[in-house]
């Protein structure tokens, strides 16, 4: 039997890159359960830990041998747990977030899905679990854009430009992060394009199932028929989409930049 890895995470090159579809083909399994985004907040936590483990290997280690050595007649100022507690209370955080109530509910392989996430976050993650597995979605950035458009015009201010430019430019940054070829030894990284995964389903399954040790008759390829865009009861309204060519001038120009067009390339989408 393959290996099972946990977590699961599923990253994506932003949003609209398809990272909700693989989220509920995961948990359609029946021991999985792949919670949503936070915003990356849990890894602030986590960079925080950094500090204190940095903290606790160098004036944290002088502290703790003087205290050894003297207890409270020692220079203890600076006295902090060890990096191994440190490391063990940041996983717990992280277990107590989102794995215990997955199992409570029956699913005992869990994680996460981030559109925030490059790197180093996901090797801060593999540090405290070092049987993680990713799973990262990238969409042709024309697309993506067209779905912003919407966004756009249909969220009455919400969605804004600037939000707009924002997500493009973390697109860049996080595909070019995941170019195929980069090495990230020793997290497993499956790399997959959207229209890729929804051409072929049954393939997806196969792949999905392989990295990450899961059974993929156990999916349930019903997801693929349904597209999930947003929450009830806006998603009745359908969908507004215009096509690459009827988005305005001042849209199409944000796929302008030589090497955002260099990192769509490598990807294979001729822009």
């Amino acid at each position: 039997m393959p290996m099972r890895h946990v977590p699961l995470l599923v990253l994506a090159a932003g949003q609209r890159c398809g990272s909700t579809l693989v989220q509920r083909l995961l948990t359609s399994h029946p021991e999985v359960l792949i919670w949503g985004e936070h915003d990356g907040q849990v890894d602030r936590v986590l960079e925080a830990g950094e500090g204190l483990l940095a903290w606790s290997a160098d004036a944290g280690h002088i502290a703790r041998e003087e205290f050894e050595r003297h207890a409270y007649q020692g220079w203890m100022a600076n006295l902090i747990p060890d990096t191994d507690r440190i490391l063990d209370s940041l996983r717990r955080f992280v277990e107590a977030l989102y794995a215990e109530p997955a199992a409570a509910l029956g699913r005992p392989i869990w994680g996460f899905k981030e559109v925030r996430y490059g790197p180093s976050e996901v090797r801060r993650l593999h540090r405290l679990f070092p049987d993680l597995a990713v799973i990262l979605l990238v969409r042709d950035p024309r697309d993506v854009l067209r779905s912003l458009d919407e966004w756009e015009r249909w969220s009455r201010g919400i969605w804004t430009r600037e939000r707009t430019k924002l997500t493009v430019e973390h697109w860049q940054r996080l595909a070019r992060s995941f170019l195929p070829g980069t090495a990230f030894d020793p997290v497993p990284v499956l790399r997959l394009r959207y229209e890729d995964v929804v051409n072929d389903p049954a393939l997806t399954c196969e792949i999905v199932g392989k990295h990450t040790g899961l059974d993929p008759h156990a999916f349930d390829r019903a997801v693929f028929a349904k597209r999930v865009h947003v929450e009830e009861p806006i998603a009745r309204f359908g969908r507004d989409l215009r096509e690459w060519e009827g988005l305005p001038d001042s849209l199409r120009q944000l796929l302008a930049p030589p090497e955002l067009r260099r990192i769509a390339n490598a990807w294979g989408y001729d822009i």
